[in-house]
């Protein structure tokens, strides 16, 4: 029975039986682990029951769902006696899970101090890591939980985690667990644009930017280049003038609100990658990049290597429900003869530096060039979805603002097809 004290687990299902409109939004956000007390996971499991067969969910169907009883009875209408109000659901559901995460990791506390061996340590603190940053771990839905699910996204469409490119973002479906690729020539721009998209999402997720090449100094000078609107050029030259400070320290406010975290990684394994961003809790690692890891082993060939590390980092956005973008180099680009001289063979997936490992694990592969390699000052870039497991492939147009280390979509100026507009693949089979 419920005593007179509300736990966040009663206050949950308190609300979902004073107010069935929340059970949609409820079943998406917790399980049944969620839920310590044995008879509260009874509830839980009714109501989910009763709103997989359509039925309203309220104290009568419930009931009838779990058998009957007077002391099922009490417990049902004591829990929304005691239920202040439905509207504070989405509290009663953040802190009846992590009350359910803190007995987890006491368990597994309780394990690591019993375990015998230093490899069964190191397992359980891979576990307990990936419950503190509140991601799943092996988990499994029958068909009727399955289905339970996608009503529940249907009724509340998901939002995906931008890149600030709007016409990118009607096609790349970027969601927590995906490993993206972002391919590129050398000079082509990708640490530019990586970090342009990383100080995007980091408006609302906390973002590590690993850096295998570039220190935290140089990058901090690109993005306040981009935030202020101030040219590289002064800022590399310590001579920025009056105005371009106050530009400046316009944008302070702005740079200090993002979760970004710039770490300089060279050396880092992996193993060492996943450790640390488990232990800081983001959200989105960007990896720059992916050929300069370092790798576990020096005795396997190099394409053994990459590939290792490919699967790693696979396993580090699969296995913690993080959206893992990691930057590779491209094989040099091949040049063709044409009417006006050379041109560069546009990249396919299988340029790829050194392993084609990569092309399997990602979810997403966008690889960046220049429409026009001769003139680099002037060309617009070409950004190339290559794979897409969720959506269309197809390319884009980007204009790139040196000075200012920004990449943004042109308007329209009569090409085909206009610069900024998608324009669908051809050539290459739908990954």
């Amino acid at each position: 029975m419920v005593t007179g004290d509300l736990s966040p687990q009663a206050g949950l299902l308190g609300s979902l039986l004073i107010d069935d409109r929340l059970v949609p939004q409820a079943l998406a956000r917790v399980r049944e682990e969620d839920f310590l007390s044995p008879v509260y996971r009874d509830v839980f499991r009714a109501i989910r029951r009763c709103y997989a067969d359509g039925t309203p969910v309220d104290p009568v169907t419930v009931l009838t769902a779990m058998g009957g009883g007077e002391e099922l009875r009490g417990l049902l209408m004591q829990l929304m006696e005691l239920t202040p109000t439905a509207a504070h659901w989405e509290a009663y559901a953040r802190d009846a899970r992590r009350e359910a995460r803190k007995a987890r990791a006491r368990d597994l506390a309780g394990q690591i101090l019993d375990s015998p061996s230093l490899e069964e340590i190191q397992g359980l603190i891979g576990q307990l890591n990936g419950l503190l940053v509140d991601r799943a771990g092996v988990e499994r839905s029958t068909m009727e939980e399955g289905l339970l699910a996608f009503m529940a996204r249907q009724e509340h469409p998901k939002r995906y985690i931008p890149t600030g490119l709007p016409k990118l973002d009607r096609h790349l479906y970027a969601d927590f667990g995906d490993l993206v690729v972002l391919g590129g020539y050398p000079s082509a721009g990708k640490t530019a644009l990586a970090l342009q998209l990383a100080y995007r999402q980091a408006e609302t997720l906390r973002v590590g930017f690993y850096s295998l090449e570039t220190s935290r100094a140089k990058l901090m000078d690109r993005l306040v280049a981009g935030a202020a609107g101030v040219e590289l050029g002064s800022i590399k030259r310590g001579t920025l003038s009056e105005q371009q400070w106050q530009m400046v320290a316009g944008s302070g406010r702005e740079l200090r609100s993002r979760g970004l975290e710039l770490v300089e990684a060279s050396g880092m394994t992996v193993q060492d990658i996943q450790a640390d961003a488990l232990a800081h809790r983001y959200e989105a690692v960007y990896v720059d990049y992916l050929q300069l890891v370092e790798p576990e082993t020096r005795k396997a060939t190099r394409t053994e290597q990459v590939g290792a590390i490919s699967r790693g980092l696979q396993h580090l956005a699969h296995r913690h429900g993080i959206l893992v973008v990691a930057l590779s180099q491209l094989s040099r680009a091949e040049k063709e003869k044409s009417r006006g001289g050379e041109r560069v063979v546009e990249p396919t997936m299988a340029d790829l530096r050194e392993s084609g490992q990569i092309e399997q694990d990602a979810d997403a592969i966008l690889l960046l060039y220049l429409e026009d390699p001769a003139r680099p000052a002037q060309s617009r870039r070409v950004l190339k979805l290559a794979k897409n497991k969720d959506g269309e492939r197809g390319r884009m147009f980007l204009a790139f603002d040196g000075p200012f280390q920004r990449f943004r979509e042109p308007e329209a100026e009569g090409s085909a097809p206009p610069p900024g507009q998608w324009n669908p693949a051809d050539g290459e089979e739908r990954a």
